[in-house]
């Protein structure tokens, strides 16, 4: 039997070949003619230095090679950051700068259509970091397991509307998020009828050509886009806060990112939404660059997003509560997705 360096060679020369792509962990310990546990072993291994990450999809792992420089990535230079199009996130700007001040490290900002996107970019290993929905992060969480909820963020910004000279009885709202959330909140309140057809848009212009065209009646969605529906006669029916969501989008970490690592970035995170909310008109500018989002709206969405900064295990329990997460146990995973440090 091979030595086991020489087979962690043979598995990171594998990757190399079909580097960016998921490798089924099967093909690996076949096409080396190598135990399927040895194979499991060494990547787990690589799991734990930053150099792969491992997605289960059904009974298999798929495995990706995310440092084509075989050394571990505890010392990042570069920290990508996902969000979802959103006025929500100048306090990223404060983030960025103390990250480069403090570690070191250049944050890098790729925005993405949908909460959908943006978490799957994460648990694929094509992101650091992502802000994206709570409520994603779980859904996502439950299935993968390969990223850890290290910080807290902003609220409110999220509406129903409707139009009432509209005929069709249509909710549209973004799936998995927390318009989806909120949505559910309503219908289950009767807010919004129970027998109302729910459709879901998958980018902020599809939603805008749904009301344009007359298809929608009821609509949930977030800041900026509840200013161009009220322009066309929508009207405002609840705010999500209303409902007692006072998680939007949380900040989860990648497994890939060394645990230490994750720790500081949790800490310089917290730092930055305590400096943002004393003077958050001060930090505009760099963030409306990076999501191409005029400056003057930005400014509007101040009024419009509260800030928490803090994880709360006790306020996420509340918070989800009111997901309709019953398989697995939603107590479950709050205990695994949560990285505090004590």
């Amino acid at each position: 039997m091979p030595p086991r360096s020489r087979v962690r060679e043979k598995v990171l020369e594998a990757l190399k070949i079909r580097a960016g792509e998921l490798v089924p962990q099967s093909y690996l310990h076949k096409s080396l003619r190598t135990s399927r546990s040895r194979v499991s072993e060494i990547l787990s291994e690589l799991e734990r230095e930053g150099l792969v990450t491992r997605v289960r999809v059904g009974s298999q792992y798929l495995v990706k090679l995310l440092n084509f420089s075989n050394e571990p990535t505890s010392n990042l230079k570069t920290l990508h950051v996902g969000v979802v199009w959103s006025s929500e996130y100048p306090f990223l700007s404060v983030f960025a700068k103390r990250v480069k001040e403090k570690l070191n490290t250049v944050v890098k900002i790729s925005v993405f259509s949908s909460s959908t996107q943006a978490t799957r970019a994460l648990v694929l290993g094509d992101l650091d970091l992502a802000l994206t929905p709570t409520v994603t992060q779980l859904h996502f969480y439950a299935a993968f397991k390969n990223f850890k909820i290290i910080g807290g963020g902003a609220y409110g910004g999220s509406k129903v509307l409707v139009k009432d000279s509209v005929s069709s009885h249509t909710t549209y709202s973004s799936e998995l998020s927390t318009m989806d959330l909120v949505r559910s909140l309503t219908t289950r309140e009767g807010i919004i009828p129970s027998d109302t057809l729910t459709k879901y848009f998958r980018s902020p212009e599809e939603i805008l050509k749904a009301a344009y065209t007359g298809l929608a009646k009821y609509v949930v969605v977030w800041h900026p886009i509840y200013r161009k529906l009220e322009k066309i006669e929508y009207r405002e029916v609840l705010r999500s806060e209303e409902l007692g969501v006072t998680y939007c989008c949380t900040l989860a970490a990648s497994n890939t990112v060394p645990k230490e690592m994750r720790h500081a970035l949790s800490k310089v995170y917290r730092e930055s939404l305590e400096e943002y909310r004393k003077t958050p008109e001060k930090w505009i500018e760099w963030y409306a660059l990076q999501v191409g989002i005029p400056r003057d709206i930005i400014a509007d969405s101040l009024r419009e997003y509260k800030i928490n900064p803090f994880l709360s295990k006790t306020e996420l329990y509340k918070y989800a509560s009111k997901i309709p997460i019953e398989i697995p146990s939603i107590n479950t995973l709050i205990d695994e997705i949560l990285e505090i440090e004590e």
